[in-house]
């Protein structure tokens, strides 16, 4: 599932220093948009694959990261906030299971 945490990336770097260590609040916040992003990610490739029109396909994915944006947003916390988090997850065994506990509260 982490992968599907971080699918929604907007590519923007960001900005947490190396080696800090995100507080319990803030992997709370990006643990539940990250879940509600997957939920958003489900649910668009259930859309995505019934649709055959490249035109409706890229409308669906506009407003599935719309919606991703948003529920990031929702959190209180920055893209670049839920990126870096995401990306320490990645080399931190520890903060990735914070990180789907709280994911999984919301799906």
């Amino acid at each position: 599932m982490e992968n599907d945490m971080a699918s929604f990336q907007t590519g923007n770097s960001g900005d947490a220093q190396p080696g800090s260590r995100p507080d319990n609040d803030m992997v709370s916040r990006v643990g539940v948009a990250a879940g509600k992003i997957a939920l958003i990610q489900q649910e668009f490739t259930i859309q995505a694959q019934a649709e055959t029109e490249s035109d409706a396909r890229e409308a669906l994915a506009a407003r599935a990261r719309a919606d991703a944006e948003r529920a990031i947003d929702e959190q209180g916390i920055s893209i670049q906030d839920y990126n870096a988090v995401l990306t320490a997850a990645e080399t931190d065994k520890d903060l990735e299971q914070r990180l789907l506990e709280a994911a999984r509260e919301v799906i």
